[in-house]
C-alpha cells in the first residue's frame, strides 16, 4: 500500500519566475535561513533545453516517532531531486521530485507543475509514499505524508513571501 499527497500553492508573479527562483541557489539559501532546515546545494545542472536539475540535501524535521527513527538516514538528512522542464510555449513547466532516504526502505516522489493563473501561477505537486516495512509500513507512509504535506505548506508560503518582496 502507499499514501497520496497532493499540494497547490498560488504565487503572485509568472510560472517563469516561480521556475527561476524555485531551481535556484537563492531558493537553498532562503529555505536554509527561513525554514532553518539545513538545505545545502548537492548539484544543480542547467541543461540544453532550458530546463534544471537540481539536488538538495536537508535534515529531517524534529518529532519523527521513535519506531521510525530505526528505518531513517543515521545523519538525520536526506535528499530531495526535482527535474523541472523549461516554461513551454503556454508558460507552464512541469517536473518530477524524489526524496532519497539513504539505508531507509522508503520511497517519495511524484510530479509537479507550475502554470499561469490570473495574475500570477499556481504550482500542484502530486506524489506518493511507500515504505516497505511489514506491521509499521502503513503508519510510517502516514507519517511521512503528512510531514511532507507540512514542510510543502512552509515552502510555498517561503515562496509567496519571497516573491513579494
Amino acid at each position: 500500500m502507499s499514501r497520496d499527497l497532493t499540494s497547490r500553492s498560488q504565487y503572485p508573479a509568472s510560472a517563469a519566475e516561480v521556475f527561476a527562483l524555485r531551481t535556484s541557489e537563492r531558493w537553498v539559501q532562503l529555505k536554509a535561513e527561513r525554514l532553518h532546515d539545513g538545505s545545502r546545494l548537492v548539484e544543480r545542472t542547467e541543461r540544453p533545453d532550458g530546463g534544471v536539475d537540481i539536488a538538495v540535501s536537508r535534515e529531517l524535521p524534529a518529532g519523527v516517532p521513535g519506531f521510525l527513527e530505526k528505518f531513517l538516514p543515521k545523519d538525520g538528512r536526506i535528499v530531495q531531486r526535482e527535474q523541472w522542464g523549461a516554461p513551454d510555449v503556454a508558460g507552464r513547466c512541469t517536473g518530477t521530485w524524489s526524496v532519497e532516504f539513504p539505508g531507509a526502505p522508503a520511497k517519495l516522489g511524484g510530479t509537479s507543475f507550475l502554470e499561469p493563473s490570473g495574475d500570477g501561477s499556481v504550482q500542484e505537486i502530486d506524489g506518493s509514499v511507500k515504505v516497505s516495512v511489514p506491521l509499521v509500513g502503513g503508519k510510517a507512509e502516514q507519517f511521512i505524508a503528512d510531514m511532507t504535506t507540512k514542510l510543502m505548506a512552509k515552502e510555498a508560503e517561503l515562496m509567496v513571501a519571497s516573491l513579494s518582496q
